[in-house]
């Protein structure tokens, strides 16, 4: 690819772009203003280390976990081979891991459900599933005599009677609650009426497996490094403002950038950067703290905007492409007021006309 095009090879570009080949010196008053660009990525691979007292119940092995000694700051660990890319190193301090007693009592505690009573309260209960004890029987109410409010039956009293059955106590047919037959109650299948239950987590024993130890009696102990490496990414895109859209994405499609990747702080930058660009690379690629790998892609393109006299309709853009210097003209601001202006304008009688009809 060419390198950044002279003033004459940007005049003589125009010139052929707009049809008098071999005139571009003839384009007097030409305004050339350099306007170069630059894409800058950054990913930093940010690394944090970090101890702390791990437990495990029981007798725990290790033995699969690297290890380190002295301080966590000073054992070597490789950077990654792509600093995008997250990891995390499980360490071990070496002579750190021990294995004690828990404290508790061979592995078992008082059972928080049940208080240590072996025994909950029954949430069924002895009442009937279907009359709930409220109306065993609409004759003697499960008493085996008869309510001393009761009336005589009649057709009022033959409607709540579909369904019954005798009562086992007063033997009076089709008053007594199907399910209980007349007692009110029906054996609780959870309690056997006692109104208790034994308790899920002990079964009884008022006592479960320490939690801690899960019910071993021991705990392992041991000093835990972690190493923990992190993608940070940057970004910067100059100029400030950028140029056109169009402008972007027709270099984007010619492919006329130069490129180059960087994979350290000591790397020197590419000797095809603007003089402009130079100082805001090298504040961008400062090294950071914690910061062991890095991966930097840097494209840059030499950009020219151009007016003349002879078209003060355009903007055009050159750069340098894959067989010489390539022309892209732009609207200029003056053009674009103007046909805002004839748009509005249009907008405008539309808007009269329809209201006038």
């Amino acid at each position: 690819m060419a390198d950044a095009l002279s003033d004459a090879d940007i005049l003589e570009a125009i010139a052929r772009h707009i049809g008098r080949p071999g005139q571009g010196p003839r384009l007097t008053g030409a305004d050339i203003a350099r306007q170069p660009m630059l894409d800058l990525r950054v990913v930093r691979c940010l690394e944090t280390r970090t101890t702390r007292e791990e437990s495990r119940p029981g007798t725990y092995d290790t033995s699969g976990r690297p290890t380190y000694e002295g301080d966590l700051r000073d054992h070597p660990v490789e950077p990654p081979k792509d600093p995008a890319v997250s990891r995390t190193e499980e360490l071990v301090l070496r002579g750190s891991v021990r294995t004690v007693p828990c404290g508790c009592d061979g592995g078992r505690q008082p059972c928080s459900r049940c208080r240590a009573t072996g025994k909950l309260r029954c949430d069924i209960g002895p009442v009937c599933p279907a009359c709930k004890g409220v109306d065993p029987c609409t004759w003697c109410d499960g008493t085996g005599e008869r309510r001393k409010d009761r009336v005589g039956a009649g057709p009022a009293r033959e409607d709540p009677a579909v369904g019954r059955t005798v009562c086992v106590k007063c033997r009076k047919p089709r008053t007594a609650c199907p399910e209980c037959r007349g007692w009110g109650a029906k054996k609780c299948p959870r309690c056997d009426d006692t109104g208790f239950r034994p308790c899920p987590v002990c079964e009884g024993e008022r006592t479960a497996a320490h939690t801690p130890c899960d019910g071993t009696g021991l705990i392992t102990l041991w000093t835990a490094g972690s190493v923990k490496q992190a993608p940070d990414r940057a970004l910067l895109k100059l100029p400030d403002p950028a140029p056109p859209l169009r402008v972007r994405q027709q270099t984007g499609r010619a492919d006329v950038w130069e490129r180059v990747t960087l994979v350290s702080a000591g790397d020197p930058l590419p000797d095809g950067l603007d003089p402009a660009h130079i100082k805001a690379v090298g504040s961008a690629l400062v090294p950071r703290q914690r910061e062991v790998a890095r991966r930097v892609d840097i494209r840059w393109l030499p950009l020219a905007a151009v007016t003349i006299p002879d078209d003060p309709d355009h903007v055009f853009y050159v750069f340098p492409g894959r067989e010489g210097a390539e022309v892209l003209p732009i609207w200029s601001r003056r053009r674009s007021l103007r046909v805002a202006a004839v748009v509005a304008v249009v907008v405008v009688l539309v808007l009269l006309v329809v209201a006038l009809v």
